[in-house]
């Protein structure tokens, strides 16, 4: 398909719709069945909507954090959800309940801040690591630990091959590593250490985000090219790799050297790659590559900030999510008040066919 025809199709539009929150939220999912828009939040929550009728309708959150909520995953065959905070607690929900409460929890799961949370695909276990260097697997049922192991440095992102035979972790220094979780071994690692950097005395980059296409043959990972001191020197870029040989078949460099981070990606059916990028203010950009391809179809920078961008089961549908924060050092309180940072969620749709990517 050339690139007319595939802007054609895919060029994402404006529905009409946008979610508001009033504090900032990393990630925004489509629920496995597309009625609901679930959020996790820098203000100890787990946001939901129905989507379902003419106007999103909030619901009630789940409550019982005590930190960041930086990390969730759909558990296969359910209707539950796991969460994690910056404070290393686990939490599983079942997120079609009116007022949702745990169904399990663990407030110590991890020593400190837990970056990555995957759910296999027969929704049997999670995986969970950060920045404590340990990888634990839980029952998803009910969370009795089942296995844990080091790691070799601070791990980043975790995702599963969609057969289930390998746990795939990215780590701080650009490392990916495929795991047996038979046998908590590596199989072998794939170089993505241009996302990494020492700056001075500063360790920047990491890998930020795992995924892999429908069929498990391409794995990509999103973070930042050359990063630098400071919180947005470097091009924001996702790799996508060959599962197969493990070589680098693309590299997705965004954007300037002042764009910060992609934090998220995902494959589309139709074979490319969503992506978007953030760093405050009003930096960063959404964008559409196929793999093959030596450039972009899409490059967007109207919709700047984006921290999470969901592909709903239709193959149609976009939730993107937009974090606005200004650098707070210094800001004066405004009648006695502290004014956090907000979220919004655009909700924009393909012209093209539905898919099922279930």
């Amino acid at each position: 398909m050339d690139e007319t025809t595939l802007l054609a199709q895919y060029e994402p539009k404006p529905t009409g719709k946008v979610v508001d929150y009033e504090r900032q939220l990393f990630q925004a999912r489509f629920s496995p069945c597309g009625n609901f828009l679930i959020a996790s939040g820098y203000d100890a929550t787990v946001q939901r909507w129905d989507l379902r009728g003419d106007e999103v309708k909030r619901l009630n959150p789940c409550l019982g954090h005590h930190a960041w909520v930086e990390c969730l995953s759909f558990i296969s065959g359910t209707e539950r959800i796991v969460s994690a905070d910056s404070w290393g607690q686990i939490a599983v929900w079942q997120y079609t309940d009116e007022t949702p409460a745990p169904v399990w929890k663990n407030e110590s799961a991890h020593d400190g801040w837990i970056r990555a949370v995957a759910v296999s695909p027969d929704g049997q276990w999670i995986a969970s690591g950060g920045n404590d260097r340990i990888l634990r697997i839980w029952s998803a049922t009910d969370g009795t630990p089942h296995k844990e192991w080091s790691h070799p440095d601070k791990i980043f992102s975790l995702c599963f091959h969609p057969d289930g035979s390998s746990l795939v972790s990215g780590d701080l220094k650009g490392v990916i590593r495929d795991w047996d979780v038979g046998t908590a071994t590596v199989r072998r690692e794939i170089d993505a250490r241009v996302l990494y950097q020492l700056d001075k005395i500063q360790e920047c980059g990491g890998v930020r985000h795992l995924t892999f296409d429908y069929e498990g043959k391409q794995l990509a990972c999103a973070g930042q090219k050359t990063p630098g001191g400071g919180f947005s020197t470097g091009f924001p870029c996702v790799l996508v790799f060959s599962w197969e040989s493990g070589q680098q078949i693309r590299e997705m460099q965004m954007g300037n050297n002042d764009d910060g981070f992609a934090y998220d990606a995902v494959f589309h059916p139709a074979g490319f790659v969503m992506a978007t990028s953030c760093a405050f203010p009003g930096k960063g950009s959404v964008w559409c590559w196929t793999p093959a391809d030596e450039k972009a179809f899409y490059d967007s920078k109207s919709i700047s900030n984006g921290r999470s961008i969901s592909l709903h089961p239709d193959g149609r549908r976009i939730a993107l999510l937009v974090s606005q924060s200004a650098n707070a050092n210094g800001r004066k309180l405004v009648d006695g008040v502290y004014q956090g940072g907000s979220a919004r969620i655009h909700l924009l749709e393909f012209p093209g066919p539905k898919w099922d990517a279930a």
